[in-house]
Order: C-alpha cells, then structure tokens, then sequence
C-alpha cells in the first residue's frame, strides 16, 4: 500500500492533475481554432427585432474582402415593423489593423437613384470572437462618437 502523504492517496492526486491539464489543453485548443478562423465568415446586426445588416468577411492570404448588406425597413399598417429588400455592395478599400477594419462602401444620394454620393466610411472594432461593433464615420474628427451596432458571428 503506497503512503497517504498529507492524507490524499497517490491515485487521486494522479488523477485530479491529469484532469486539469487535459482541460487546460482542451481550453488552448478552442482558443487557438477561433484565432485560426481569424474574422472571416458572416457578422449580422439586428434593429427593431429583424436583420438589419449582414457583413461578410473574406480573408484571401491575406488580402480582406467582402461584401455588406443593408436590409430596409418600414412600418406597416399596422405600427410593426416590416424586413424590406437587401441592399448589398462590396467593401471597398478594406485595411484591417489590428482588431479593427475600417472600409467604405457606394453611397446613392437617395434611395433608388442612380445618382451616387460621397462613399460612406466605416469601422468594425472586434471585441471578441463572435462579436463585434460597426460604427459609420461620418467625420474623421467624430470618429467611434456614433451609434454602433453590435454584430455576432453566424
């Protein structure tokens, strides 16, 4: 019979470190899949209970791309609110630095005209792996003083 230093038999003791460093190995697993998948996939926003903003995020060795989707919305009749269309365009001029993207997109002066604007600029600020805040630029000097929308990971 092996001795029972301080009152813990050998084979508990074996046991309880094997489990935790199992579970410290399973734990930088996980962490290290989410760095792998980086931020590409499908980001989406949601106002007044429905989709209101889809970003997709493309990583091509390196180089980002992608696309946003803006779906309108209206109130019926009724008071409640109503998915419309879904506008999409490609992100122009991506630059990721760090945990933030910034991008601009076309920008028409009204809704169905051909006539276009000034682009819109934006920055996503990724704060964690699933989540993240989209804010519109609309001043370089106003920059992250604007509403953002909180976007998860599909």
């Amino acid at each position: 019979m092996r001795p029972k230093p301080f009152g813990i038999e050998y084979n508990h003791v074996v046991t309880h470190l094997t489990g935790r460093v199992l579970n410290a190995f399973l734990l930088l697993a996980v962490a290290a899949d989410a760095a792998d998948r980086g931020l590409e996939g499908t980001w989406e926003a949601k106002e007044n209970d429905l989709p209101s903003v889809e970003l997709t995020i493309r990583d091509n060795h390196g180089q980002i791309g992608g696309t946003i989707g803006f779906y309108f919305q209206s109130r019926g009749a009724d008071g409640e609110w109503q998915l419309g269309e879904k506008f999409t365009v490609a992100l122009l001029s991506p630059k990721l630095d760090g945990k933030i993207l910034t991008f601009e997109t076309i920008h028409h002066k009204k809704h169905n005209s051909p006539e276009l604007g000034p682009n819109n600029k934006y920055r996503v600020t990724f704060v964690g792996a699933n989540e993240a805040r989209l804010e519109i630029i609309r001043d370089q000097g106003q920059a992250g003083s604007g509403r953002a929308l909180t976007l998860t990971r599909r």
